[in-house]
Formats: structure tokens, C-alpha cells, sequence
């Protein structure tokens, strides 16, 4: 994957105000451009969609409701997920996140909402069971957002993978033209990407994808699974980020976790690299901060994991 990666702001950045409660707050608002060689590439969308709510909530004490500590104003439903007829699946079309405290970053997908709460999924964490949290509401980035305003697919032969490192399963999609995907049994558009996760594009020519956005703000915490393949990256579009100094030195089992960058040509040569418990490094070493190796991380890495990790990405306007 050839990247050209820059970010151009088109808004202010963080409201120098308190924001009202209820109303939506922003990061700094851009696009950024990828371009994607021919061949097999990672790509990791950069930014996430604007929110539509913030505010202080309480979360129940089974972690499935999260009702606001005032009167949102939702209309019901507004943030539900799909509902389309057996047997296609349906999936969730907005996420409620933390974005302050000890569990920023945690991302929690929502089922359904009232006018005054929300239905999670699955119920949140036990650990912020019963407590109050500051949230924000965001749509999904999904596999047609990913494409919107692309130039280069070619219909029919292109395709995209996504994993589930959760299950170990993976899909693929193939390109039919516009925002469209096509793949058995399943409505392929509605297909979420989560924050700090990356898919593949098989592209049979130069592909440029043009993002927009918002700069996540606050911290992602992204999931890293033994029972499969973790396609990942810092949520970072304005410049890279470095394997040297990176948390994942100290996240990661020394000698048994791998981080996987490839090569930017669509080729997908790989370059393995481990952690000694402090550092990141590969078989000549730790990597020093000029090693000009250090930064393809924010290309997208495969991740494999003995064991279930949280990794926490640090947002680019809160390094």
C-alpha cells in the first residue's frame, strides 16, 4: 500500500467552551487521503464519524441500559441498530463511548434507544456497572463510508477482508460499484469497521480513498484476540506513528506476541518485530528513534496474541 497520508482541517478545533449538555462536541474536523497500490494492502480508516450526543450518563446494574443524567431529547430509535429480515444478520449502526476517566475509550454498541436511554448489545464490562460516565454517541464507520468518494475500484474484481479476531472468522466483499459491496447472506454496507481496526483491499489498480471525518479526541481502546487475526493501527492521519516508544513495549509478552508490518507496495512483505518488555525490536535488536523502520505502524500491523489484550491508542490531539 503506497500511502499518501495528510489531513486538512476545514473547522475549528476542540471547542474552547464547555459544551452544553446533550449537544454534540467535535474534534478537529478534516479529510485525509490513502492511496492504495495495486496488489493486497491494510487499511486502517484514520477518522471516526462526528458525534451526535454527549453528556453524563449512568450505567445499570447488569451494564445493558445506559440512561442520560438529563432529558436527551432522542427521538426513539434514531440510534438503533439494523433491522433486517432472518437469516441476514443485522448490525449495530451507533456506538456509545467513554471518553473521560479511567475507561476512556471503552466502546459500547447500542441495540436500541427510547427517548430517555439506551439498549446496549451485549451488557458493558462489570467494571463500570452502576456508575456515572461521560459519553459520546457516533455512527459506525462501515465499508461503504470507507469507499465514499474513492476513486480506482474496479467493479466486480476488487474485494475486501475483514476479520473477526473475536471468532477467528473472516468475510469477504466484493466491489459492484458506487458505496456498494456484495457478499453471501449478508447486507455488506452496513458492515461496521471499529475505531483502531483495518481491513484488506485486494485492488487490481491504484486505488485512492479519501476519508472524512473528525480526529478522534479522546483515547480507543482496541481489542487484541488469541483466537484470530488482529488487523489494526493508531487512529493517527496526520503522521506516523512510531514502533519506538510505542505502548505496545510494554503490552505486549516478550518473545510471544508478534507486531507484522508489511510493505507498502501491495506485495505485503512482511517485517516482525517483538518486545524484550521495553522495547520494541527485531532480530538485530531494539529499534533506535531514528530507525527508519519504526514507522510503519501507522500503515496497519497484524498483531498476534498468546493471550487477550487491551491496547490503548492514544488520540494524535491528545498525545
Amino acid at each position: 500500500m503506497k500511502s499518501n497520508l495528510y489531513l486538512t482541517l476545514l473547522g475549528v478545533a476542540l471547542l474552547a467552551a464547555p459544551a452544553v449538555f446533550g449537544q454534540a462536541t467535535s474534534g478537529v474536523v478534516g479529510f485525509s487521503t490513502k492511496t492504495v497500490s495495486p496488489g493486497t494492502s491494510i487499511v486502517v480508516p484514520t477518522l471516526v464519524n462526528a458525534s451526535v450526543f454527549q453528556g453524563s450518563v449512568t450505567i445499570s446494574s447488569d451494564g445493558l441500559t445506559i440512561t442520560p443524567s438529563s432529558a436527551p431529547g432522542w427521538t426513539a430509535n434514531a440510534y438503533r441498530a439494523t433491522t433486517f429480515s432472518a437469516p441476514t444478520p443485522n448490525y449495530p449502526t451507533h456506538y456509545a463511548e467513554i471518553v473521560s476517566g479511567t475507561h476512556e475509550g471503552l466502546l459500547l454498541d447500542i441495540s436500541s434507544n427510547s427517548t430517555t436511554a439506551l439498549s446496549l448489545v451485549i451488557a458493558a464490562p462489570s467494571v463500570v456497572w452502576n456508575t456515572t460516565q461521560q459519553i459520546a454517541i457516533r455512527p459506525h464507520i462501515t465499508l461503504s463510508k470507507i469507499v465514499e468518494g474513492s476513486t480506482g475500484l474496479a467493479p466486480g474484481d476488487d474485494v475486501v477482508t475483514i476479520f473477526d479476531a473475536s471468532t477467528g472468522g473472516r468475510r469477504d466483499f466484493t466491489y459492484v460499484g458506487g458505496t456498494n459491496f456484495s457478499a453471501s447472506g449478508l447486507s455488506a454496507n452496513h458492515t461496521p469497521v471499529y475505531p483502531g481496526n483495518g481491513v484488506i483491499f485486494n485492488a487490481t489498480d491504484t486505488v485512492t480513498l479519501n476519508f472524512m471525518g473528525e480526529v478522534k479526541p479522546t483515547k480507543t481502546q482496541v481489542a487484541l484476540w488469541s483466537t484470530g487475526t488482529n488487523v489494526v493501527g493508531p487512529m493517527n492521519p496526520a503522521s506516523g506513528t512510531l514502533l519506538y516508544g510505542n505502548s505496545l513495549a510494554t503490552l505486549l509478552a516478550p518473545g510471544d506476541d508478534v507486531i507484522t508490518v508489511y510493505s507498502t507496495n501491495g506485495q505485503m512483505v512482511p517485517s516482525n518485530y517483538t518486545t524484550n518488555g521495553a522495547a520494541i525490536g527485531n532480530s538485530g535488536g531494539p529499534l533506535a528513534p531514528s530507525a527508519t523502520d519504526a514507522i510503519p505502524l501507522n500503515s496497519g500491523a497484524v498483531i498476534t496474541v498468546a493471550d487477550p489484550l487491551t491496547w490503548i491508542v492514544r488520540s494524535p490531539l491528545n498525545p
